[in-house]
């Protein structure tokens, strides 16, 4: 799948990250600065559900980041308002 939201942009949205936050925050920090790659890379979003497919393949991508590491499991609320399991991460 090609990809609006570049390793940069994803980066630049850690770098405004806490020290601790988890998944949510990130995915409603590309939402908030980068909405136009956020749109398209959900409406490139295949399968069942476009959102969980995109906030998955964001997390996932999250862990080849260098200046990040996994902390715990966390709940919090996500874009639905629901609020489920995501990973917390730690910067370095």
């Amino acid at each position: 799948m090609t990809t609006n939201i570049t390793d940069e942009i994803l980066g630049e949205a850690v770098q405004h990250m806490p020290p601790t936050f988890d998944s949510h925050d990130v995915i409603r920090d590309l939402m908030r600065h980068w909405p136009r790659e956020y749109a398209s890379d959900l409406c490139a979003s295949v399968g069942a559900d476009p959102i969980l497919t995109l906030h998955s393949t964001i997390g996932t991508r999250l862990s080849s980041f260098d200046t990040i590491e996994k902390a715990k499991k966390v709940k919090s609320m996500n874009v639905r308002g629901e609020y489920n399991e995501n990973q917390e991460w730690r910067k370095k």
